[in-house]
């Protein structure tokens, strides 16, 4: 693997608020951050890296992270907005998985992941069907994955099958290209589980100490549906099975009580923050205030935002939160940052991203903030990052550019244009041009 000097940059390392290094350098070697420094006092022998990018005037960041996401489902991104998740499901979703193929699947992965590089995310969590196809897809697109099958019993899908997948796909895909990609158990949701399904998942995590990542309490019918079923709330019904742990990534969790938040701070779970996806299938507000006073490791998931991009949920959760609160602000850029850069919530894969350091996954992305929308960045680069629709031009992973002055690299455009022709032919036959 070559060796990389980015040269000059102003470094937004995320260790701490104020670290910020302007006219500063990085030096990365096998995948890994060597050494951080200001470029006056750049060792010679950094000078004769493999590749050098001159990256004066622009910033340095780690890249994104999506916590919770459906590779899949890209293609459907824009339809049934504003109908709520049980609408959307039956009149959108269900009528497309169900006749989902493998080709199809590693395709739509194709799309979405290009509109991932493109948008400075670096590393996700993915649960969704046919997923030894979507692992072809990221292997090739140079991403770190964290994936899994979404086990349910409903309609077309049946539990037995869907766990099989699952315990396959981790046999063959986890741990695969030094551990870039990654594989967990996918519970799709407690309503599409029984007690003795729920068992049976809880008892293969521990004993083949395999992670998790579930749906949980998204929309009040789930929790109504739990109560129904388990004759608990959600993440209690978690807690009782064994499947609340530092290994657990919970996605939503809308609909939760104080109790239920102390559980998840105390079990160290990850949450999923899906602010997007939330609000426009109608679910309601996570309470990321009082789970951030509580310490509950969150990050951002797109789930099934239409732009496909971290920001754009940092962006809605600072609005949403200072709408609901008022004065004073309860948030601000840089927690939401934190957040953003994997910093706070982790799964297997990003154990060792979110900053710019010593000894980090070299996961950075570079912004450019030269034209209006960008200026002045000095007055605080958090904000700017975070309001700015500044530029992302290079996207690193684990030492490897996957973009370069806004060329995707690893997905060309012949890809992107099958993939578009041959899901256009879906779209069409399932819900008519």
């Amino acid at each position: 693997m070559v060796s990389i000097l980015l040269l000059n940059p102003t470094i937004v390392t995320m260790e701490s608020k104020n670290s910020i290094i302007k006219e500063g350098y990085v030096y990365i070697e096998n995948g890994r951050i060597v050494d951080v420094g200001q470029a006056d006092r750049l060792p010679y022998d950094y000078k004769y890296s493999d590749l050098v990018l001159n990256l004066k005037g622009k910033v340095v960041l780690p890249g994104f992270v999506s916590y919770h996401t459906h590779l899949g489902l890209f293609p459907i991104r824009f339809m049934g907005l504003g109908l709520t998740l049980n609408e959307w499901e039956e009149a959108v979703a269900w009528p497309y998985e169900s006749t989902l193929s493998f080709e199809e699947s590693y395709y739509a992965s194709k799309l979405a992941m290009y509109a991932f590089i493109k948008n400075g995310i670096v590393a996700f969590a993915d649960m969704h069907f046919n997923m030894d196809s979507v692992a072809k897809a990221v292997k090739e697109s140079g991403l770190i994955a964290n994936l899994s099958v979404a086990i349910l019993e409903i309609a077309d899908f049946e539990y037995e099958k869907t766990l099989k997948e699952n315990i396959e796909l981790h046999r063959k895909w986890d741990g695969v290209d030094d551990g870039r990609i990654n594989v967990y158990l996918g519970p799709c949701c407690l309503r599409y589980l029984t007690r003795e399904q729920l068992n049976e998942i809880s008892l293969i995590s521990k004993e083949e100490n395999i992670g998790i990542h579930i749906h949980v309490a998204e929309t009040l019918d789930d929790v109504r549906k739990a109560k129904e079923a388990f004759g608990k709330r959600p993440i209690e019904v978690l807690r009782d099975y064994g499947l609340l742990s530092s290994k657990t990534l919970v996605a939503h969790a809308v609909w939760v009580t104080e109790r239920e938040i102390n559980y998840l701070f105390k079990s160290e779970a990850n949450v999923a923050h899906c602010p997007i996806s939330n609000n426009i299938l109608l679910s309601g507000t996570m309470p990321i205030v009082d789970m951030l006073a509580k310490n509950v490791k969150i990050g951002f998931g797109t789930d099934i935002n239409p732009s496909w991009d971290i920001l754009s949920e940092a962006k809605l959760t600072y609005f949403t939160v200072n709408t609901l609160y008022g004065v004073p602000s309860r948030i601000s850029s840089y927690t939401l940052l934190e957040l953003a850069t994997g910093n706070r919530a982790k799964f297997k894969g990003i154990e060792n991203h979110g900053k710019i350091s010593k000894g980090y996954d070299a996961n950075i992305i570079v912004m450019d903030f030269s034209n209006v929308r960008g200026w002045p960045l000095e007055s605080n680069i958090y904000n700017a990052i975070l309001f700015s629709n500044a530029t992302i031009e290079t996207v690193i992973v684990r030492g490897e550019v996957l973009m370069d002055s806004g060329e995707v690299l690893t997905i060309d455009g012949a890809e992107v244009r099958k993939a578009r022709k041959i899901l256009e032919s879906k779209l069409n036959e399932i819900y008519g041009k």
